[in-house]
């Protein structure tokens, strides 16, 4: 599962704003659910322990927050409401990492990019590495006739490996 940051407005006027805060955030991190991805949301969580009210609180909340982004793969970033201040800066954090911002809206889009990019990369791996998995190469006598079990075995293992970095683009 590929971890990803939540990211939308918790701070609010009134408690009404606060529900719909709290509300679209729990909306944000279901979907990243449904799409198959492992969410850190800490706004929901650290709010429940921290004083947001209290500067050095709300500071270490954020602090904490931040540390969790440089853990994952992508920032979900859910614009319905605008860029709050804390936004701002979880944002910033992610392009200074070389960590991916993608609108919430566009997600769909995204995963869909990625699935067909991984798939490419793995054909690719699996056509220029067949030979290295060709038990005739071994011994010099390979044909090049029959490729398909080498190229599945290339495919396999590129499958397996792309996830841990080890096949790259």
């Amino acid at each position: 599962m590929r971890t990803v940051y939540i990211c939308s407005p918790y701070r609010a006027k009134d408690g009404a704003e606060l529900d719909r805060h709290i509300e679209y955030a729990q909306a944000l991190t279901k979907q990243a659910i449904e799409a198959g991805l492992a969410p850190i949301t800490p706004h929901l969580y650290m709010t429940q322990c921290l004083n947001e009210d209290k500067l050095q609180e709300r500071a270490a909340g954020m602090a904490a927050g931040l540390a969790l982004l440089k853990c994952c793969e992508f920032v979900i970033a859910g614009v319905k409401y605008g860029i709050s201040e804390g936004m701002s800066r979880e944002i910033q954090t992610a392009d200074c990492l070389g960590i991916e911002v993608v609108n919430a809206d566009k997600l769909a889009y995204k995963l869909e990019y990625d699935r067909k990019r991984k798939k490419e990369v793995i054909e690719c791996y699996a056509k220029l590495h067949a030979c290295d998995f060709c038990k005739g190469r071994h011994f010099h006598t390979c044909t090049l006739f029959c490729c398909a079990e080498p190229y599945k075995r290339a495919y396999e293992y590129a499958e397996t490996h792309y996830s841990k970095g080890a096949i790259r683009e």
